[in-house]
Formats: C-alpha cells, sequence, structure tokens
C-alpha cells in the first residue's frame, strides 16, 4: 500500500499525526485560497479519520457561497482527493462568512456550532495583495483575526489553534529574525480606529507614512495581527507558523500546482510567456521561497505540536498546583519556515533554472522567447525596462491600433512594472531567520509521520523542483496544457526568428543615427 494513499480509518497503524486528527472536528478559514486548499486535501486524503472540517466560504465575483463551494472541488488539486476519498462531501461542511465583515460574517447559529463542535482552528485567511487598501488589510488579516480568537476563547474542547502568517512579517528594520514574538508598532485596536475615521482616499494618501519601515500593507498588517495573538489569545493552546514566499507544490497532490500570481510565481508566469524581459533583483540576494506541499504539512504538524506542548505545560502547572507552587503561562510556540537557513537558493540561481526548464517547454501564448536580464542597480532596470519592455511594447501596440485591433502591451507593462516594484524590496535583500522550533519538530516527528508529512527543506532537490515548478506554471497559471508541446517549441522559433531580426533592425537602425549625427560635425 502507498503511504501516502493510507487512510486514518483503513491504515493498520496510525501515525501519531494521524491519531491526533482522527475522530477531530477542524474549524479552517481560507479555505478557498491556495494554502487552505492544500490543508483541506491533505487532512481529507491523509487523515481521513477526521469527524468533519467546517470551512468559511464567502460571495465572490457575483457567485453564491453554494456556488463557489460545488465549483471549488472541479480544481485539478482535488482530483486525487476524489479518486481516493469518493464520499469527501460528507466530511466538509461550508460556513457562510466574510473576513471582512464583524465577527467574520457568521451566524450566530455557526458560531455556537463552532464553540461546541470544533477541536482545531487553522487560521489561514488573509489577503495577500501587497498593495492592498489599508482599510481592506486592517479588517481581513487584523480585525479577523481577533474575532476568531474570541470566538476560540468559548470552544470548549479546543485541542489547537494555527496561525499562518509570514517570516515577512517582521522583516522591517532588521536583519535577523528570530522564532519570537515582536512589539507591533500599533495594536489592531488603534489601527482601526485609525482607518474608521479617514476615509478611502485620504487613507491611500497617508499609507506610505504610516508603513514607515514597513515595505507594504500585507506585512505591517500581519506583524500587528501576531501581536493580537499576545492579547486576544491568553490561555488558548495556540502558535504561530511564519513560511517565507510559498510557491507552487513539490509532489502533492499534483506535482507544479499553483493558482495564483502572487510573488515569484508571477515573475515566472511573465517571464514564461516572454512579457518580463529584465527584473529588479540582486542575483546574489537568497530567494527564500517553499513549495506550498511541504508548508501545508508543516501547518498540520505544527497543530500536533502545539497541542503536545500544551498538555505538558497544563501537566507541569498541574504539579505546581498540587505543591503550591504558582502556575506559569506558555509562550506560543512559533516556527519560522524558510528554505534560506538549510537549502538556500540565490535570486540568480532561481532565474538560471526557470530560464532553463522554461525554454524546454515552450508555451504557443508566449509572445516572444524567453528572456530575464536580473539588475540590481535600480537605473541600470529602469534603462532595460524601456530598452527591452517600452520600446518592443509601443511598436506592437502601433501596429495594433494600424491593423485596428486593441493596443495591450503598454497597460500590460505599466502593471507588470508596478508589481515588480513591490516584490523588488524582497529580491534586493536577504534577512536570517533562526528557525530552532521548525528544525526541532521534524526530529519530534516518527519515520512514519516524517513521510506522510514531509516538510525537510533539506532533502528538497532546487533542480528537480524547478522541472515540476515551470510546467505547473504552464498548465495552471498560462492555461496551456502539455499536448501542444510541439507545437510551442515551433513557434518559440518562429518568435525567436522574429525577435532577433527586430533586434537587428532597431540595431541597425541607431547606428544609421548615430553615422548621421557624426557626419554633421565631421
Amino acid at each position: 500500500m502507498d503511504i501516502y494513499n493510507s487512510s486514518c480509518e483503513s491504515t493498520p497503524q496510525l501515525s501519531e499525526i494521524q491519531s491526533f486528527y482522527n475522530d477531530t472536528t477542524i474549524f479552517l478559514t481560507g479555505g478557498t485560497g491556495f494554502m487552505g486548499n492544500l490543508i483541506m486535501d491533505k487532512l481529507i486524503r491523509t487523515c481521513s479519520g477526521v469527524k468533519r472540517i467546517y470551512m468559511l466560504i464567502r460571495e465572490k465575483k457575483g457567485k453564491t457561497t453554494e456556488e463557489r463551494f460545488k465549483e471549488l472541488f472541479d480544481d485539478p488539486v482535488f482530483e486525487l482527493m476524489k479518486k481516493e476519498q469518493p464520499n469527501f462531501l460528507e466530511k466538509i461542511t461550508a460556513v457562510i462568512g466574510d473576513c471582512a465583515l464583524p465577527n467574520m460574517g457568521i451566524e450566530e447559529k455557526y458560531i455556537n456550532i463552532i464553540k461546541d463542535e470544533v477541536n482545531i482552528v487553522i487560521h489561514s485567511a488573509a489577503t495577500v495583495r501587497f498593495d492592498e487598501h489599508l482599510r481592506i488589510a486592517v479588517n481581513i488579516n487584523i480585525i479577523a483575526l481577533q474575532d476568531i480568537l474570541k470566538i476560540s476563547q468559548n470552544i470548549k474542547n479546543l485541542k489547537a489553534f494555527v496561525h499562518i502568517s509570514t517570516a515577512y512579517s517582521n522583516c522591517a528594520g532588521r536583519e535577523v529574525v528570530d522564532e519570537v514574538f515582536y512589539k507591533p508598532p500599533i495594536t489592531g485596536d488603534k489601527l482601526l480606529q485609525v482607518v474608521n475615521s479617514l476615509d478611502d482616499e485620504y487613507i491611500t494618501r497617508i499609507t506610505p507614512s504610516l508603513l514607515g519601515e514597513w515595505p507594504n500593507t500585507y506585512a505591517m498588517t500581519k506583524a500587528i495581527a501576531e501581536g493580537e495573538i499576545m492579547t486576544y489569545g491568553k490561555g488558548l493552546p495556540i502558535g504561530v507558523i511564519r513560511p517565507s514566499m510559498i510557491i507552487a507544490t513539490d509532489n502533492e497532490p499534483v506535482p507544479g500546482w499553483i493558482n495564483n500570481f502572487y510573488g515569484p510565481t508571477g515573475v515566472v508566469a511573465a517571464t514564461g510567456i516572454g512579457l518580463m524581459r529584465c527584473m529588479n533583483a540582486d542575483s546574489t540576494k537568497t530567494a527564500d521561497i517553499v513549495p506550498g506541499d511541504y508548508v501545508s504539512n508543516a501547518v498540520l504538524a505544527c497543530a500536533w505540536d502545539i497541542h503536545n506542548q500544551w498538555k505538558e505545560h497544563n501537566a507541569s502547572n498541574q504539579m505546581k498546583a498540587d505543591n503550591l507552587e504558582n502556575e506559569t503561562l506558555i509562550d506560543p510556540p512559533i516556527y519560522n519556515f524558510v528554505s534560506s537557513s538549510v537549502n538556500p537558493l540565490t535570486w540568480g540561481e532561481f532565474s538560471s533554472l526557470n530560464k532553463k526548464y522554461g525554454c524546454e517547454v515552450p508555451s504557443v501564448k508566449a509572445i516572444s522567447p524567453i528572456l530575464l536580464r536580473i539588475s540590481k542597480n535600480k537605473y541600470e532596470y529602469q534603462i532595460l525596462c524601456f530598452i527591452l519592455h517600452i520600446i518592443p511594447a509601443f511598436i506592437i501596440d502601433s501596429l495594433a491600433k494600424l491593423t485596428g485591433k486593441k493596443p495591450l502591451l503598454m497597460d500590460g507593462y505599466r502593471k507588470m512594472h508596478k508589481f515588480s516594484e513591490v516584490i523588488s524590496y524582497f529580491s534586493l535583500k536577504s534577512w536570517t531567520f533562526n528557525d530552532n522550533n521548525t528544525r526541532s519538530l521534524i526530529q519530534k516527528l516518527s519515520k512514519l509521520d516524517q513521510t506522510l508529512f514531509r516538510f525537510d527543506l533539506t532533502k528538497l532537490s532546487w533542480n528537480e523542483y524547478f522541472k515540476k515548478h515551470v510546467i505547473g506554471i504552464r498548465m495552471y497559471i498560462v492555461k496551456d496544457p502539455m499536448e501542444t508541446l510541439s507545437e510551442g517549441r515551433k513557434w518559440n522559433q518562429k518568435l525567436c526568428i522574429a525577435y532577433y531580426t527586430l533586434l537587428s533592425i532597431l540595431a541597425a537602425t541607431f547606428l544609421l543615427i548615430l553615422y548621421g549625427i557624426c557626419n554633421l560635425f565631421i
């Protein structure tokens, strides 16, 4: 029997983590997002002994929650789950809500169900847009966490609460990030008072001043959210996992699966279709990235460890109480989950591996060959953008206008350059993330759990990973199936000829103009 396809009900020997989840009820926020999908899939497949998963879901883009819930499981990421656990829907219940609303928009009857039935809370919901409006970021990343913590204080049999943060929540103003709580710049309640007293336009104008050293609203609100745990999470079996930049899966349940353009994924996708040809990054700095399935496995293992630490703490306090000693409070464990400490990869290596495997599987949707020049110098980068992005886009858009077609490239590059500006904060710097708690957790796992819930990054081959990564982006982001590979290679040859012909014409034109200018002075 394949150990990955085992379930809590059918496997003769349950692992420790499987036993922990057996017969439990879980409340999962962010279940419709990238990480939520992976966590739900892993629970249903590997820990099918779970009693129920309550999944928070909201209306979106004109679709009802019922429609979103039904369509959710049409994604390729759930194909293996549906095959292995055909009755999976019997264990998943949609809870209508919205993290942007008070009490997360959850009806009273569901709040009571959560209090009475839930054993484990996994808070994955967040707005991960770096340039999100501050009001939205505060409501979703901070206030929603406050609300679920308040609800959790009244859960009758809470075994563990896992809050998914980010390794970059505390990157502002420091080069070393430890697995500790840092004092936030302001409390969530005070920041909420500020945004509630101002209109959206004014908030937009003053956001740069409010951010200070923080690179964006995402990082700042996640830092403040961690501080709320110390206020609203007192007395709870709670912990925080801080993954770095999350990218496509390595193996589970689908190699290379990804469903968003955020962070490095956007860079690879834009490069793969020939849109991005230069990047503002330092090729020697660390690209701290982690595969999505490693993160979901780590999250589930963290809940198990949080519960065990909580039990040990309670047992110790009971002994102290019996001996008339003062009880002590436990600091919630924090797990920095990063690759830089154990399996570092530079942005130069990241670019090289993506280009290597991207050239092997060119897309029929590409507009030019795969080219990516990395520059850490801001002015050199701007010159490269003008030469490699703006000039070709202007020429192609002008031709589109002449032929009666809608020009798109210039507008696309404006958006892409804005995206590049946001991500450059992370591609021009490196941080040291201490991850002793995460490494210790790996050592606590049995051999069976280390196989079932694999997240040891020392065993990850970046070379093998990026083969899957590039194919995954081609299939799931660019929406170009591998069946078109032969056609894609022929199209790439044509693009190379056209691109280098255009460069030759531009170079010859430039030399002729230069020659003409020189003749004027002779």
